[in-house]
């Protein structure tokens, strides 16, 4: 049985700076790695064997954030930690209803080399084609990093417009397929407002993932609801609540720049539950305005994929 515990521990202790974010990236790599050799291999493993093996990475994920969040308690995004769920296998011309049995030993070998050349060139990972052809991805420049960001958490004003994409948001902040197991069935959409994410649930134990802001205005609580209605840039106004704070603008009329963003989904109660934004870089954060925000072109993304009626679990 492979000690994913062991490997990725080493693999982190090489990363510089050692940051959520950082360890997020590599996991992802780390999770590529093991699925692609999965793919690529014979088939000797059942599903439910691919899918514990799997379950056993992500034990280890685990592991590793509870030990980083005990050794670090001041970690901004440690308390939620924002980990994405395992990325799916995609298949193109087989199902994935019989995998390969990879012996401990190649598993290891192959993490380690790869985890290895991704820390020690600061975000490059080396991925081992049929063949044993290895091929390095593009990396970031080493000695470019990010500005600092000061808006993190913050609204823009109303009527400002920040854009529609998703360009300036990390990699696990943005829409992408992933593996996720629920009990709720294909269609229903599962906001899990702690880790930032809106799940689109998909068959065979996929969904599509959006990452999301959680406004200081959202009063709803966990619990199942259904999208009531739906609304393409809607006008918005201030809440009493947002003008006990502050003054803001009467009214902000559809279109760029508008808080609520290309679309809003209604909730039984006639409160915006699922809307766009004019600020995309709150995404992941909790800003003031609103409920739970996905950038325009997100929530354009999934009001063309879910009908009204759609059910809503919120997730606390």
């Amino acid at each position: 049985m492979t000690d994913y515990y062991s490997i990725l521990s080493r693999a982190v202790a090489s990363l510089d700076p050692n940051t959520t974010q950082a360890r997020s990236q590599l996991f992802n790599r780390a999770r590529q790695l093991l699925l692609e050799r999965i793919q690529d291999s014979g088939s000797r493993w059942t599903d439910a064997d691919a899918e514990a093996e799997i379950a056993r990475f992500e034990a280890a994920t685990d592991r590793i954030e509870s030990d980083m969040a005990r050794r670090r308690t001041g970690d901004p995004i440690g308390q939620p930690r924002q980990r994405p769920p395992a990325e799916p296998a995609v298949h193109t011309r087989r199902s994935m209803g019989r995998v390969a049995v990879l012996s401990a030993a190649g598993l290891v070998g192959v993490l380690l080399i790869g985890l290895a050349v991704y820390a020690f060139r600061g975000g490059e990972v080396a991925t081992t084609k049929p063949g044993g052809m290895t091929t390095v991805t593009a990396k970031q420049d080493a000695g470019t990093k990010a500005p600092p960001r000061t808006d993190v958490g913050d609204d823009l004003e109303p009527g400002i417009d920040g854009g529609s994409t998703d360009s300036g948001l990390p990699y696990f902040l943005r829409r992408q397929a992933v593996y996720y197991r629920t009990v709720y069935t294909a269609g229903m959409i599962v906001v899990d407002r702690s880790q930032r994410f809106l799940y689109l649930v998909q068959p065979q134990s996929r969904a599509i993932r959006y990452g999301i802001g959680v406004g200081g205005e959202c009063s709803v609580n966990a619990g199942l609801y259904r999208i009531q209605s739906k609304s393409q840039w809607p006008e918005w106004s201030p809440s009493p609540t947002l003008l006990k704070r502050r003054a803001y603008p009467a009214r902000v009329p559809g279109g760029p720049g508008n808080p609520l963003g290309a679309y809003v989904m209604y909730f039984e109660s006639h409160s915006p539950g699922i809307h766009g934004t004019n600020a995309p870089r709150s995404i992941g954060q909790a800003p003031v305005i609103g409920c739970f925000r996905l950038v325009n072109d997100d929530v354009v993304d999934l009001e063309k994929r879910v009908p009204v009626g759609t059910g809503v679990v919120v997730l606390n």
